[in-house]
């Protein structure tokens, strides 16, 4: 199946998603750290997440400024985001 976004491109990401909420950022490779503890990213840009959200197709996002998980934690620079969370801009 083909990505859907590419790196590079720039994304915003929806006003109800669960965290960075209407954030905008730019899809990327996900960085060393990341790939270290989750193993590795289909084609380099994508992984199947599972959680009590269910299956999602995630990709690594750098935000423009900095995050709040839905806990209050961070900021983050970058995080991994649902596909159907993110409107290319």
């Amino acid at each position: 199946m083909s990505a859907r976004f590419s790196a590079g491109d720039r994304i915003r990401i929806a006003k109800d998603f669960f965290w960075a909420k209407g954030a905008l950022g730019t899809i990327s490779a996900p960085p060393p750290q990341v790939i270290a503890i989750s193993g590795p990213w289909d084609g380099g840009m994508t992984r199947q997440e599972h959680s009590a959200l269910g299956e999602a197709k995630v990709y690594w996002v750098w935000f423009d400024e900095p995050q709040l998980d839905a806990d209050g934690g961070g900021p983050y620079s970058g995080g991994s985001i649902h596909e159907n969370a993110m409107t290319r801009i």
